[in-house]
């Protein structure tokens, strides 16, 4: 197969359609397999995931164009293999100075020869939507994906949550003049924690909300220390 061109042909960054691809992603999460009789294993449906954005590229007002830069086709074991080099293009018709073009590659499989063109551009069409739209497939229910999804953002939150504590510990404790850990206990006990196995995520934002009270203070008494010493200066400095 010849190398393949680049989507080099038009200089200008596509802002616009990308704004418009990223209405479409959000749009579709996920697409459930399904099981059919006729075939070994469950699996998404090249209709299936046409007809999941169909609505929502019409809705943005995007057009996929497809074109087929190199073909070739052979025999093997009695089935014909075909490959396919395209070239799938994204236009916007309000903005007919931006396009978007990837690269991507196919195979067909076919036992007669007349169809392997077409069941390649088929195969391609169906995972090049799900790759360019990052669609996940699975043959759990939606709503065990969905909860999937909520957990792993709680658990990114989570994250954020106490490593903005640790941080807060920190300057908190170098405010004061004590120890990371004794400031942490410190924080535990005006939380009515008693060790650090109750610190669960459910206080996490009074956790933050303390700590914040606290720095300011902290903050304020270090500063009316420093106004005293300076006040203490210059009474000495006078006598």
């Amino acid at each position: 197969m010849s190398d393949a061109p680049t989507w080099t042909e038009k200089t200008q960054v596509p802002t616009n359609i990308f704004k418009k691809l990223l209405t479409v992603r959000k749009g579709v999460t996920y697409l459930q397999k399904e099981n059919r009789a006729d075939a070994k294993y469950a699996y998404v449906s090249s209709g299936t995931v046409l007809s999941s954005v169909r609505d929502l590229m019409d809705s943005e007002g995007l057009l996929l164009a497809v074109e087929v830069l190199n073909h070739k086709s052979e025999v093997r074991e009695k089935a014909y293999f075909t490959e396919l080099d395209l070239r799938y293009t994204w236009y916007a018709p309000e903005f007919p100075d931006e396009s978007f073009s990837i690269i991507w590659y196919a195979q067909g499989v076919d036992y007669g020869g007349e169809k392997g063109v077409g069941k390649a551009l088929t195969y391609a069409e169906k995972y090049f939507l799900l790759k360019q739209f990052n669609i996940a497939t699975d043959t759990d229910d939606p709503d065990a994906v969905q909860e999937r999804q909520k957990q792993s953002e709680r658990d990114r939150d989570n994250k954020e949550h106490l490593e903005t504590i640790e941080e807060n510990i920190k300057q908190l404790a170098q405010l004061v003049g004590s120890t990371e850990e004794k400031t942490r206990m410190a924080l535990f006990k005006k939380l009515g924690l008693s060790n650090t196995n109750q610190f669960t995520p459910d206080y996490y934002q009074s956790a933050i909300g303390q700590l914040r009270l606290l720095i300011l203070s902290a903050e304020s008494d270090n500063q009316n220390q420093v106004k005293e010493q300076e006040q203490n200066d210059d009474i000495e400095w006078g006598a």
